[in-house]
């Protein structure tokens, strides 16, 4: 029994021995797959030569366009309102000089006719006086008395050439009562509201027929024949605007332009933008095109930079850094930033250790770019078709399976 056990111990002994080298023979039988060629990854950037020249600077802003001036008018006497020359309606436009409407001055007219009336009584009384005490200036006075009309402002009184005259004058009440009938006529003048510009009217607060008190708010004018573009600009570019400077004011599209000029600059900062304001004054005809409430782009033209160079603003990094290339590496230089808009960067050559003429300025950088990166540029024409050219031997042989074409 323990004889039949062992041979069939050791049967099984030999049969797994035996399956095992079959196995391991045909396992090596069996072909193994090509090896893939190893991969070296290229980091490709696009170059541009740097090249200085003489570039005028500008500011590009944009802003709303508003009146120059806007008022409300204010009635300064009581009395029912009567309409002018121009409908007191909102949209309406008026010239200068128009009536825009009036306060009934009935009453304070015919009192000042009383006035005046009581006042030539005063030189009729006193010429017989001049006639005989003051002969030189009767003459004088005696036109001044033909020439008064009731209905018409007071001339000057003639010329008081002496004292005696002067007192004369006074003890007769005929100087208090001139200058009281000047103030009448003055105020007569209140009843009266004339356009002081060429403007429309913007608001109506109280309707023709309505008793006004002084004080009241009539209606809200803007100038439209002078307007005025707020723009705000960054501190870092305020120094390229100068006060007086002519301006071109265009829509946002570009299809229409206005002349303008910079009519003052603030000298503070505006807490709520972090901007300084500039000003603008554009004068506007009838059918220029301007409303007030438009949203305007401002060019401003600045100073003129003797060496500059405008790179794109993506190439910027840490405010004042670019990437150059030298012997296929990349390398950081130092740039003189003069002024940044949206997408560019004007930049000017610093002393020492800063972008030179010539150099290769990376215009196009892979995600990864880090100081001392090995790559291959490709040059940068422009709207043509850019070609990779190797920069260094190292990198050709390391890049054999990767053919590039020299830039043309």
């Amino acid at each position: 029994m323990n004889k039949r056990k062992l041979l069939v111990f050791g049967l099984f002994v030999v049969l797994v021995a035996a399956g095992f080298f079959m196995m391991r023979q045909f396992a090596g039988m069996k072909e193994l797959p090509p090896e893939r060629p190893r991969q070296i990854s290229t980091n490709f950037v696009r170059v541009d030569e740097v090249e200085y020249q003489e570039m005028d600077t500008e500011v590009v802003e944009y802003g709303r366009i508003t009146s120059s001036q806007s008022l409300n008018l204010i009635a300064e006497v009581g009395g029912r309102l009567f309409a002018g020359n121009v409908t007191l309606k909102p949209g309406m436009n008026f010239r200068k000089g128009q009536l825009l409407c009036r306060v009934n001055d009935a009453e304070a007219s015919l009192s000042l006719q009383a006035r005046k009336s009581q006042f030539l009584n005063l030189i009729a009384s006193s010429l017989p006086d001049f006639k005989i005490d003051f002969k030189d200036v009767y003459p004088a006075w005696q036109a001044y008395f033909e020439s008064i009309e009731i209905d018409q402002p007071l001339k000057p009184l003639p010329e008081i050439t002496s004292s005696q005259v002067k007192t004369f004058l006074a003890t007769k009440n005929i100087l208090s009562e001139y200058y009281s009938i000047k103030s009448g006529e003055e105020n007569l003048r209140k009843y009266y509201i004339y356009a002081p510009y060429d403007g429309s009217i913007v608001d109506v607060n109280l309707e023709v027929g309505t008793v006004v008190s002084p004080g009241s708010n009539i209606a809200s004018i803007i100038r439209t024949d002078q307007l005025e573009l707020e723009i705000p600009v960054d501190p870092k570019e305020i120094r390229w605007v100068q006060e007086g400077a002519e301006v071109e004011v265009s829509s946002e599209n570009g299809s229409q332009s206005w002349p303008g000029y910079v009519t003052r600059i603030a000298d503070y900062l505006d807490p709520t933008t972090q901007s300084i304001n500039v000003y603008v004054g554009v004068e506007a005809g009838p059918n220029s095109g301007l409303y007030d409430g438009q949203y305007l782009r401002a060019t401003i033209p600045g100073s003129r930079l003797e060496k500059a160079m405008q790179i794109p603003r993506r190439v910027l990094f840490n405010n004042d850094q670019v990437y150059v290339v030298e012997g296929g590496v990349l390398k950081t230089r130092q740039v003189n930033v003069e002024k940044i808009s949206q997408d560019q960067v004007l930049i000017s050559p610093l002393e020492s250790n800063g972008l030179n003429a010539g150099d290769s300025l990376v215009v196009e950088l892979p995600a990864n770019a880090i100081e001392n990166m090995r790559v291959t540029t490709t040059v940068d024409q422009g709207t043509s078709e850019a070609k990779p050219r190797s920069q260094s031997a190292d990198s050709e042989s390391e890049t054999s399976d990767t053919k590039t074409q020299p830039a043309t």
